[in-house]
């Protein structure tokens, strides 16, 4: 009796481990598409913004030149679920004090924009939401404000990870 019962265990042990195999492997090949994270001060999830295309802009004014300046990110898949923001560009219209003058990838001057081409990975970036107007997310053509998710001076961190992607996507 005592061996039936230890028989019986192994198998629903192993029909469950099988199971369990298989819904990994069935979760495991679902498509995925990038997401930007933004979370408060405490760590609590304020937002998260889908990006087909894995692409976004950190906009903000320089708070001395007050000229605009845009950092551009994009979003690598650095396993199943998790993702780096990598910055790839930096591109700003007044030179001088706080701005950086070279880069990794050297700069080039476009449509009176200084660009320089960067290569910089993070896990997460933390942001302090300026007091002047202006600081944010651009993803497509959507600008999207820190305000919506905290007051001026209030910290925010960005990062990413790959979610599971809409098995019908809208067109």
């Amino acid at each position: 009796m005592a061996f039936e019962r230890r028989a019986r265990t192994r198998r629903a042990a192993l029909f469950a481990g099988a199971v369990a195999a298989l819904a990994a492997a069935a979760l495991g090949s679902l498509p995925r598409e990038p997401a930007l994270l933004i979370r408060d001060g405490r760590g609590r999830a304020a937002a998260e913004i889908r990006l087909e295309d894995g692409r976004f802009s950190h906009v903000f004014l320089h708070s001395f030149h007050l000229t605009p300046v845009e950092e551009r990110f994009v979003i690598e898949r650095a396993g199943p679920f998790r993702a780096r923001l990598r910055l790839y560009e930096l591109r700003y219209r007044s030179s001088g004090v706080g701005m950086p003058e070279d880069a990794e990838g050297g700069y080039r001057l476009e449509e009176g924009y200084f660009v320089l081409s960067m290569d910089r990975s993070f896990d997460s970036i933390p942001v302090l939401v300026s007091i002047v107007p202006g600081h944010g997310i651009v993803a497509g053509d959507i600008y999207s404000p820190f305000r919506n998710w905290a007051g001026p001076e209030e910290g925010l961190r960005l990062s990413a990870r790959m979610v599971l992607a809409p098995l019908f996507p809208r067109r």
